[in-house]
């Protein structure tokens, strides 16, 4: 015998009696803001059916929660930055409120395409009840991400995550950091080369010379010189650590670096998110950085509600000075295993930086081999190098760890 909860039929003819025969509909539904006073096309969840059966009552029989949590949760946020946004006239827009509805819970279930959104506010029952059975197309969906991209990553990320956190009765004390690189949605053919670089700017000048009132022309111009500027800027780094090989950009998207994939893919413009997740598995704090995912722990780690934080965890591609040192500041415990490349490998002849012991009050290192190295001289920074404080022994047959002590100490 089947233990399954058993659905009722939603084909039953006869509708509930002290609800009613649903009126049919008029069209487009209107909701006007209260703080905003603008009109916004709001469906209302509570009107669809199914069959003879409210899609509030189905989800509740079929025991799917997790529209009606995410429903809550959405309606008790602040939607006033984002209706402040939209014209006081003209035709009414899609309500922010449904429209974020159906972007987070797309998110949810894995659907990141703006078409496969579009088909999944049509065909989805939870995702209709989240979205209020709006169904805008794809073209929609793109406008309103672009529209509100300040809304998404700051005030309204944080107001989120703060309910999330007080209703599942959760907390942020102890933290996991991770990140990922994704590819940019540029083409992989139309990177540059220094002599592009150079030359668009050339018939940049020369096409708005032709044409000085042309806004397109204009436009053109300032991307080819932001283009310009990231790209001086990372052929100034690349000589600064003796990097090798050509530096590309990416002509669409300049802010997003020609940097390794991950499995084997090949090198291609990408950026590196990295997220903050409690126990729960509830990201508290997120980031996005072009080549670097330790350069955004102090920015993860900074918002207040996050400020009780004692411990954090994070893989070893995180043992980097900038993320130990934000976590001091911050009294916070960093869990952090070193790099694979520090530990000692059976048979080597050389000493990798992670055997060497600092002594911050001595300002020393302990060497594998039980001598302590002392700085014999410092380097003051130039326009290509850093400065360096060099750690040395005067003991001629421990020269190899002279060099490796270097290295050391380089990094920091």
């Amino acid at each position: 015998m089947s233990t399954s909860r058993k659905i009722p039929f939603a084909d039953n003819k006869q509708f509930d009696l002290f609800e009613g025969v649903p009126a049919a509909s008029k069209g487009v539904k209107l909701q006007t803001s209260v703080k905003t006073g603008r009109r916004f096309v709001a469906c209302g969840a509570r009107e669809i059916y199914l069959g003879s059966m409210r899609l509030e009552d189905y989800l509740k029989h079929a025991n799917q929660r997790t529209p009606l949590i995410v429903s809550q949760l959405l309606d008790a946020q602040d939607w006033a930055p984002f209706e402040q946004r939209y014209a006081a006239t003209g035709r009414a827009p899609y309500s922010p409120r449904y429209m974020m509805g159906l972007i987070l819970y797309g998110v949810m279930q894995g659907v990141s395409s703006l078409r496969e959104l579009e088909k999944l506010a049509r065909l989805d029952l939870g995702c209709m009840w989240v979205a209020g059975g709006i169904t805008p197309d794809h073209a929609n969906i793109g406008r309103f991400i672009v529209m509100h991209e300040e809304s998404h990553t700051q005030g309204f990320f944080e107001s989120l995550t703060g309910s999330i956190l007080k209703a599942s009765h959760s907390n942020g004390k102890r933290l996991a950091g991770d990140g990922t690189i994704i590819e940019a949605a540029c083409s992989h053919y139309k990177l540059l080369k220094e002599e592009a670089v150079r030359e668009r700017i050339i018939k940049a000048h020369q096409a708005l010379e032709k044409a000085p009132d042309s806004k397109v022309g204009q436009k053109e111009l300032e991307r080819a010189r932001q283009c310009q500027a990231l790209f001086d800027e990372r052929l100034a780094a690349r000589k600064i650590h003796n990097g090798k090989g050509e530096v590309f950009i990416s002509a669409q998207e300049p802010k997003a670096v020609v940097q390794r994939l991950k499995r084997g893919r090949g090198f291609a413009a990408s950026y590196k998110p990295s997220v903050l997740a409690n126990e729960d598995r509830i990201v508290v704090a997120h980031a996005l950085h072009a080549s670097s995912e330790t350069r955004v722990m102090a920015t993860m780690l900074e918002t207040h509600y996050r400020a009780a934080c004692s411990r954090t965890a994070a893989r070893s591609g995180y043992f980097d000075n900038t993320v130990i040192q934000c976590t001091l500041d911050r009294e916070i415990s960093l869990l952090c295993s070193p790099d694979k490349s520090s530990e000692e490998v059976e048979g080597e002849k050389k000493f990798r930086k992670g055997q060497f012991q600092y002594d911050a009050i001595q300002d020393t290192y302990r060497c594998p081999a039980g001598q302590d190295l002392h700085v014999i001289t410092q380097t003051k920074p130039t326009a290509l190098t850093r400065a360096r404080r060099i750690y040395a022994i005067m003991q001629l047959p421990h020269a190899r760890v002279v060099l490796y002590a270097r290295a050391a100490r380089n990094q920091q």
